[in-house]
């Protein structure tokens, strides 16, 4: 079973983007800030993680650079959802760390397709 955590602290997207990935081979964990989405994290290391960028306390971007410092998940697969305006700010993130970006709003089915790409390829060992 594949497992992804999905954060943001808006709740309607958090329960859409569930909605949306579901499938029978697909565990979605989800968290509304970047502590939550650390903690799930470390409690199992996902096969992907979609985070928005701006949230309070721990921007999405902290998030990022916290699990590429560590070794265990140095590799993890990410997805940036950003408005599109900031899809530029973010740029940085895809270069250094590796991340995908994708603008908000954004076409559930390009979303699907991207994530189910990310998830067959070769998983980070846990």
């Amino acid at each position: 079973m594949k497992r992804i955590i999905v954060v943001d602290d808006e709740r309607p997207i958090v329960e859409g983007l569930r909605y949306l990935l579901r499938a029978p081979d697909r565990e979605i964990v989800v968290a509304y800030c970047g502590d939550e989405a650390l903690q799930a994290v470390y409690d199992k290391v996902p096969d992907l993680l979609i985070t928005d960028v701006m949230m309070p306390h721990m921007s999405g971007l902290e998030v990022i650079a916290t699990l590429r410092a560590a070794p265990a998940t140095k590799e993890l697969p990410i997805i940036i959802l950003t408005a599109k305006g900031r899809a530029q700010d973010t740029a940085a993130a895809q270069e250094t760390w590796g991340a995908t970006v994708m603008a908000k709003p954004f076409q559930p089915a390009a979303l699907r397709e991207l994530v189910t790409k990310m998830l067959a390829e070769p998983t980070v060992p846990a």
